[in-house]
């Protein structure tokens, strides 16, 4: 093919073309926008070529070398006038149809692979409305029509992905294949209103982003239908000429406008290549769409266009003899000195750089346009590559998820989880928190690390899946009342698992799972179901406050937690958190306290065990009736002396008033009575340790020695001390009921085979009995099968703690039955008075018998313990519990209770 570079500012013409294709930033401006280089050749017919010169300069047989352009050689179109056009004659229709022309086919060669592969679903939407020809009819009729096409014409290129579909379809149901026959249409007619952000696309660009043809009734499809063959010639040429050229260019723009990690990053404007342009072919009026658009809109838009004409476009002025117009890099540095001013002006000529081309030179320059650097495609910069992109993204990710890792531990720290919980993959609750080592909140058993330890995790297991199935069950028989109780530890969870305030308190869960499990057994319509949620307190119940108003929150929400368990001791936070309880409306139900104050704490408090006044009691009448036979029961003299034993803890609730009691019971007997305080491991102090009072427990021969502090640790030491001093003649030894702490550790207990003693026990296990009650009998059999011992270390019938806790769960389902009967709302306020109607008092036929003995609160608002609960007095000798020797100290209406045994004031009540 013809070429033309024989003229000596050639090699400047290829410089500034260099100069103006590449891409110099990725965020391009309105300043970026090249200029049109317009190439004025008086000789154009005589020494064409100029343009495809510059083609072969920007074309290489390297795909990664090649600069994407098109090179359009247009026809002449038929005589013009010789004359200028400097008041630009109005376009006509046949222009519109020329201009069309020429973009189509700039278009066709842009979108090959090798020519940058561009899209024009813009343009290409504009052709097709203009060649689309709508039949003759009524306004809506038409609509309908051109609807219909422009559906057929977007499924179209998905023919056969909607025939395969359809095959894949087909073992899917009759309903669905219908759903989706009927949302497809539904889709694109949405999509193609252009009414729907990031859903319309191109539609929506139509209809609200461009600025010449006003959609009408805010429609595309009326814009549509005034675009369609026959309709658009009835528009103004001028606009359907800008609304094209527009589209054209928004289609090239729209591909610079990403990072390059998922769309491809360009280095090179987009080259146009139009050679021959006149004022009938349709190269003129590019010209001039492309300034009037840049003028009006003032947006960057990448297209480089270079032409070549015989007259200075776009007006068509002869060329001037200026020796500097033919200069191409002079010409282009006027061009950025005049083209803001003249933009403003909306100039047409603003974006048109002229540079005249004079005839061939008379002397070969080839060996200086051979000597020229190639016109290249420059590398992508290494940030904008999809490789870049991908590490990037994988920088990212890593860091986001060391971010949710790092952030996600600590949250589970936070909030006690172990370490997978915030992944999802086990459950946690946002009502746990960590305060210090210590896990303080609420759970449904979930969480595993509020209590741990290998004993606790397998009832907190229980727990767990029984909560679940009480749940389903309630689902499945909507009549049976879902009641949730709240165990209430009072735990340090970063002690060791063995420790012995840990085993008891998974005793009492255990004792409450028991109950919840015998009432999911139970198939009648109106037997309340058991939920559990278990509470940790911290040490010494330091965070009860917190967890109080947090309980009570939860009520609020759920009315079916009704009543609160658990607490292993009787102290003064132990009464604090009672009244804390008491004002969020949550009614407590404990099993172990015994302390006499504890019930005038709180009008919302119940207790199961008898109280210490009562244990005194039953210790004095005990100790009067063997003075009848002038031995204790371990066959040495007794007299009517007592030496009572007690914590110098003064926040030992428990010790102080159990003290108080036996001082109190058996000076009425006409004993005289001594109290002796000794300093206890827990917590620990000064002075005279439990060791230190066993010894001097021995100088107490023949008087009774009453132990009234607390088991784990310091009864050991105290047994200690006088079996170091007195071994072969100790004194007579009378225990409270926290000694039965001690005697259950196996292993401790039965150690001792020198000094034998006796204490008070609230609960009658079968070990201690000969012959115990079928109740007991029954409770262990389904605490054993429920929690099957995996080790004698620990014996759960001595210290009672899974009875009384049965007992005092079991106590609630009796006053949410009744509540259920009488068909009363069931909550927190309403179980608190039915707790007070579990009594035979008259005629109420409501109490009980549990496995620690009869629970009858007497009838009267000011009782809230059971009248007459026994109190069993067990003989420990030879390292264990003599079942033979056991006495029970219950109402003197059962048979198997000694006449000498004392009775409750309110016994006549019943």
């Amino acid at each position: 093919m013809p070429t033309f570079e024989n003229f000596a500012e050639f090699p400047k013409l290829i410089e500034t073309v260099r100069a103006l294709y590449r891409r110099r930033r990725r965020r391009c401006t309105w300043r970026d926008t090249p200029p049109i280089l317009g190439c004025v050749q008086p000789r154009l017919r005589e020494d064409g070529g100029l343009l495809e010169s510059i083609s072969a300069r920007l074309t290489s047989s390297n795909p990664r070398l090649h600069v994407p352009h098109a090179r359009v050689e247009l026809e002449p179109g038929g005589a013009t006038s010789a004359t200028a056009d400097p008041d630009l004659t109005r376009l006509t229709h046949d222009d519109v149809g020329a201009l069309a022309t020429v973009l189509f086919t700039i278009a066709d060669r842009l979108a090959r692979a090798n020519r940058g592969a561009y899209r024009f679903p813009r343009f290409w939407l504009a052709c097709w409305l203009m060649e689309h020809e709508v039949a003759a009819g009524p306004h809506p009729v038409r609509m309908g029509e051109l609807r219909r096409a422009l559906y057929e014409r977007a499924v179209r290129p998905a023919t056969s992905a909607v025939a395969a579909a359809d095959t894949a379809s087909d073992g899917l149901p009759g309903w669905v294949r219908a759903l989706g026959m009927f949302l497809t249409p539904v889709f694109f007619r949405v999509r193609q209103s252009g009414r729907v952000p990031l859903l319309g696309g191109i539609y929506r660009w139509f209809r609200r982003k461009q600025p010449y043809m006003a959609p009408g009734n805010d429609s595309f499809f009326e814009l549509a239908l005034r675009l369609s063959k026959k309709e658009w010639s009835h528009e103004e040429p001028d606009q359907v000429a800008r609304l094209l050229v527009n589209a054209f260019l928004e289609d090239l723009t729209v591909p610079f406008l990403g990072r390059g990690w998922i769309r491809r990053y360009r280095t090179t404007f987009p080259i146009v290549l139009l050679d021959g342009i006149t004022r009938r072919n349709g190269g003129y009026t590019l010209l001039r769409m492309i300034a009037a658009i840049r003028n009006d809109t003032r947006k960057f838009d990448p297209l480089l266009l270079i032409t070549t004409s015989r007259r200075v476009p776009p007006l068509a002025e002869p060329p001037v003899p200026d020796p500097d117009s033919a200069d191409p890099g002079r010409a282009l540095r006027r061009w950025i000195v005049r083209m803001p001013e003249q933009s403003r002006r909306r100039d047409i000529v603003a974006w048109v750089a002229t540079i005249t081309i004079p005839e061939a030179a008379t002397d070969d320059l080839a060996a200086v346009t051979a000597a020229l650097e190639p016109l290249q495609r420059p590398p992508r910069p290494w940030l904008r590559t999809r490789r870049a992109g991908g590490l990037i993204a994988a920088a990212l990710l890593l860091a986001a998820g060391g971010s949710y890792t790092g952030f996600g531990l600590l949250h589970s720290h936070e909030h006690c989880g172990d370490g997978f919980t915030w992944l999802g993959v086990e459950p946690t609750t946002s009502t746990i928190h960590r305060v210090g080592d210590t896990c303080v909140g609420v759970t449904d058993g979930s969480n595993p690390m509020l209590l741990q330890g290998n004993g606790f995790d397998v009832v907190r297991a229980t727990v767990l899946a029984q909560n679940e199935r009480a749940l389903r069950v309630h689902e499945q028989q909507p009549d049976r009342p879902i009641m949730t109780l709240v165990f209430l530890a009072a735990v340090d969870t970063a002690a060791a698992p063995g420790e012995e305030a840990l085993s008891a308190e998974s005793e009492q869960l255990a004792g409450v799972a028991v109950a919840q499990a015998v009432q999911l057994a139970k198939p009648q319509d109106n037997e309340p179901l058991i939920r559990v949620l278990i509470a940790n307190t911290g040490p010494g119940l330091q965070h009860g406050p917190e967890v109080a108003k947090q309980l009570g929150a939860m009520a609020k929400a759920d009315p079916s937690i009704v009543a609160v368990t658990g607490l292993v001791e009787s102290r003064a936070s132990t009464a604090t958190m009672i009244r804390e309880l008491a004002a969020v409306g949550l009614p407590t139900v404990v099993a172990n306290l015994t302390a006499d104050p504890m019930e005038s704490v709180s009008e919302l408090y119940f207790q199961i065990s008898p109280q210490n006044m009562r244990e005194a009691a039953v210790a004095a009448e005990h100790v009067e009736n063997l003075l009848e036979t002038g031995t204790q029961p371990f066959g040495r003299p007794i007299e009517r002396r007592a030496v009572v034993y007690r914590s110098a803890d003064v926040e030992d609730v428990y010790s102080q008033n159990l003290a108080a009691d036996f001082e109190a019971a058996f000076a009425k007997k006409g004993f005289q009575v001594r109290t002796v305080p000794f300093a206890p491991a827990r917590p620990r102090s000064t002075g005279k340790d439990a060791g230190a009072a066993g010894r001097e427990a021995c100088d107490a021969a023949g008087g009774v020695v009453l132990y009234a502090a607390r088991g784990p640790v310091d009864f050991q030491g105290f047994l200690n001390g006088v079996s170091e001093r007195c071994r072969d003649d100790p004194p007579y030894i009378l225990g409270g009921d926290d000694v039965t702490r001690y005697v259950a550790n196996r292993p401790v207990s039965g150690a001792n085979r020198s000094v034998p003693y006796q204490f008070l026990s609230l609960a009658t296990g079968p070990e201690v009995q000969s012959e115990p009650p079928v109740e007991s009998t029954d409770f262990y059999a389904a605490l054993n099968d429920l929690f099957p011992e995996e080790s004698v270390i620990r014996s759960r019938t001595l210290d009672g703690h899974a009875a009384l806790n049965y007992d005092a769960a079991y106590t609630v389902v009796v006053a949410v039955r009744y509540l259920r009967d009488n068909h009363v709302q069931i909550n927190g306020g309403t179980v608190w008075r039915a707790l007070m109607s579990v009594t035979d008092a008259a005629d109420a036929r409501q109490s009980y018998r549990g496995v620690t003995g009869r629970i009858d609160f007497g009838g009267t608002v000011d009782r809230r313990v059971p009248v007459d609960k026994p109190v069993t007095i067990v003989t420990f000798r030879d390292g264990g519990p003599d079942a033979r020797e056991t006495i029970v100290c219950g109402p003197l209406t059962d048979p198997d209770t000694p006449q000498w045994c004392p009775a409750d004031e309110a016994e006549g009540a019943n």
